[in-house]
């Protein structure tokens, strides 16, 4: 057995009698540590950080349009979809999480679900203890964008912060869109009424983290090794993340697409997007440069766990990372 995997255990070994003390967080109190609904976590080596991905569970739609490409055609979207493998009437997503360990310091990006809507989601949290990570051990979170499958894990069914220690880090015009009194969802093509459920719903997350948010301009580094960017569209402060060390990178994307489907026709859009025209144009140009910097990237909602690149011929396409060991991968 090598050093590496032998350190690993005893960490395990470890962080597991950390966690089993730990008993007055009510979210861990209601975490069920039942082995059938345990997904263990892909070990990442980049450089000197670790980077663990996690799965909250899945989500799906059970009418792909007009969530997903509104404006084409039923025969037109059936054909692509099939050509790509994909459920023709449905829209099913995973939801994948990154935490990075550097230095002092462990850190999530975003929280996944939560309880709120149903029990295929709000794995994160029994995942998270499952593999030795303690919530009380959550130094930091950065907040991607503030839709409910990224947020919803925040806070525990009965409103308690699952995460007591944690800062957590928004861009500046993410958080003042959602908290300012009549968020603009004028180029959404979400109804009336889902775009009030998506907003009380944010505000309310929000608001109980609010003394602990600490705000960023996208374009900034954190934690010296984090470089955010802003990919305005699907929220106004969606940022997207490239964590670097040691001249090797992971750019985790978050909901630039949703699906294969959009990574071949980005242009098609998402209803989910609060400005769906600029949606479009920010998907397009980061699949481009995706693409011809030959980036390994995260995506969020992409089929486990969510790495690849993107390839183009006549369209581009999703290649996903090869990789042999299940659990650990060395970049």
């Amino acid at each position: 057995m090598n050093s590496r995997k032998v350190i690993k255990i005893i960490a395990f070994a470890c962080s597991m009698i950390a966690v089993l003390s730990f008993t007055d967080n009510a979210g861990v109190n209601k975490a069920k540590m039942d082995n059938k609904n345990i997904i263990k976590p892909l070990e990442i080596h980049l450089g000197e950080i670790t980077i663990l991905i996690f799965s909250d569970g899945q989500m799906a739609f059970d009418k792909a349009q007009p969530m997903f490409a509104p404006n084409i055609p039923k025969a037109e979207f059936e054909a692509r979809s099939q050509i790509l493998h994909l459920r023709k009437d449905a829209v099913e997503l995973g939801i994948n999480v990154m935490l990075i360990k550097a230095s002092e310091k462990t850190i999530l990006i975003d929280a996944g679900m939560g309880k709120h809507f149903g029990d295929s989601q709000g794995k994160l949290l029994e995942n998270l203890i499952n593999a030795g990570i303690s919530p009380d051990s959550i130094t930091d979170i950065l907040i991607t964008h503030g839709h409910r499958d990224h947020i919803g894990g925040l806070i525990s069914k009965d409103g308690s912060i699952i995460y007591p220690n944690a800062k957590y880090h928004i861009a500046k015009q993410e958080y003042d869109f959602w908290m300012s009194e009549n968020p603009d969802f004028l180029h959404s093509k979400l109804s009336a009424e889902q775009i009030k459920g998506t907003i009380a719903f944010t505000k309310n997350i929000l608001g109980k983290i609010k003394k602990n948010v600490v705000l960023f301009n996208p374009g900034e580094k954190l934690f010296c090794s984090i470089q955010t960017n802003l990919a305005a569209g699907h929220t106004p402060g969606h940022t997207i993340f490239t964590i670097t060390s040691q001249g090797k990178s992971i750019k985790n994307i978050v909901d630039v697409f949703h699906t294969t489907l959009m990574v071949s026709e980005p242009a098609w859009g998402v209803s989910l997007d609060v400005n769906f025209e600029q949606g479009i144009k920010t998907r397009t140009s980061i699949l481009e440069e995706c693409y011809t910097q030959k980036t390994l990237v995260m995506t969020s909602h992409l089929p486990w766990p969510g790495l690849g690149y993107i390839d183009k011929r006549d369209k581009y396409l999703w290649s996903p990372l090869n990789y042999y060991d299940p659990s650990e991968i060395e970049l």
